[in-house]
């Protein structure tokens, strides 16, 4: 006869400093059979860990604990499949929003007239473009410090930010007589302006990555801020050197917009791929983190015609009259980046079959 399995307590016991928003049943959570195996053994580490704290030292640990049951729950811990992928494409993700708000800042930099022209002369333009771009600049920062919850919570920020300097400004592009500004995908405002060129669902992917399997050693610190410079450098010299002072003179143009438009999906596409191809060519690559690293260049796919704070789309000066429709370029985009990631995991293959296929000196 099969013994019972042990019975954990429903909440925990939570401590009177805790906030009433907090006083959840928290172990109710986890999956039944973990919180029948583990739940005394979490209550009393919870109980140990609280005593005698602050309120924001209880909350905090109260939110680890809810986030670790609610990784469990939807199977994205660092055990589960989906939660090793997301671990694997949350730097890259990271590498990507902080390179490409690099080129935004630096571009309002150094053409700071142009820029303000292109949005209207609005004077406060430099400030939300600062606001919009910097958290995930920050984040980068963090990243490379190994600090993993600072840099997540800036590009929660970062991504609150866009969205909320796009609905500040929103009134003032109506006035312009614009509406590309809010719709950058065919199909509306929320799908098109906030989901994809905004980063929500990628930074959503790196957000529920599970934190202790994110690649936070040296090496992995490294790859990932090389990884953004390597997109920002190349594409902030490029956008600078050759943007048209005025859209009417784009016939003297060295590179057309559409032409730039275009290096900007394939260039962070290369470079990820490139990474990507590095870590198929290691010893003992982590496949799960290969795919992740593969699920991370599909953002750019979303590189379509500028608009303002918004997170992977390009700089706002590449727009022209008479361009295509945004929804022309998608099948381009998605076909360079499919290229990159296919030449970079051929080549990862016939390298490995290679050193496979090599007999071993006697």
């Amino acid at each position: 006869m099969t013994a019972p399995l042990p019975t954990a307590p429903a909440s925990l016991p939570l401590p009177a400093t805790l906030p009433l928003a907090a006083r959840l049943p928290l172990l109710g959570l986890y999956p039944a059979k973990y919180r029948a195996a583990h739940g005394e053994e979490i209550a009393t580490v919870f109980a140990e860990a609280t005593e005698g704290v602050s309120r924001g030292t209880a909350l905090r640990e109260w939110a680890h604990l809810a986030a670790h049951a609610l990784r469990l729950r939807t199977r994205l811990s660092s055990s589960d499949p989906a939660g090793r992928i997301a671990a694997g494409a949350a730097p890259f993700i990271l590498a990507g929003g902080a390179g490409l708000s690099m080129v935004h800042l630096l571009i309002g930099l150094f053409l700071p007239d142009h820029v303000e022209q292109l949005h209207g002369g609005h004077p406060a333009i430099r400030t939300a473009l600062v606001a919009a771009a910097s958290p995930w600049i920050l984040a980068l920062a963090c990243a490379s410090l190994g600090r993993w919850t600072p840099a997540r919570i800036l590009v929660l920020l970062g991504i609150l930010g866009r969205i909320g300097a796009t609905l500040a400004f929103a009134p003032h592009y109506w006035q312009l007589g614009t509406n590309s500004f809010l719709e950058p995908l065919p199909f509306g405002f929320v799908p098109g302006a906030v989901l994809l060129p905004f980063g929500l669902v990628p930074g959503t992917l790196l957000l529920i990555a599970p934190p202790d399997a994110v690649d936070l050693s040296l090496r992995g610190r490294r790859a990932t801020v090389l990884t953004a410079l390597a997109i920002a450098v190349p594409m902030s010299a490029l956008a600078i050197r050759w943007s048209p002072p005025d859209p009417g003179d784009i016939i003297f143009s060295i590179f057309s917009p559409s032409v730039l438009l275009e290096v900007t999906i394939a260039w962070p596409a290369a470079v990820m791929s490139l990474a990507l191809l590095v870590h198929l060519g290691a010893r003992r690559p982590d496949i799960l983190s290969a795919v992740g690293i593969a699920l991370a260049v599909l953002p750019w796919t979303a590189m379509f015609p500028p608009a303002p704070f918004q997170g992977f789309t390009a700089p706002r000066f590449w727009s022209v009259p008479n361009m295509p429709d945004t929804f022309d370029y998608f099948p381009r985009n998605v076909a360079i980046v499919l290229a990159f990631l296919a030449t970079a995991t051929l080549l990862a293959a016939l390298h490995r079959s290679r050193h496979t296929d090599t007999p071993e000196p006697a």
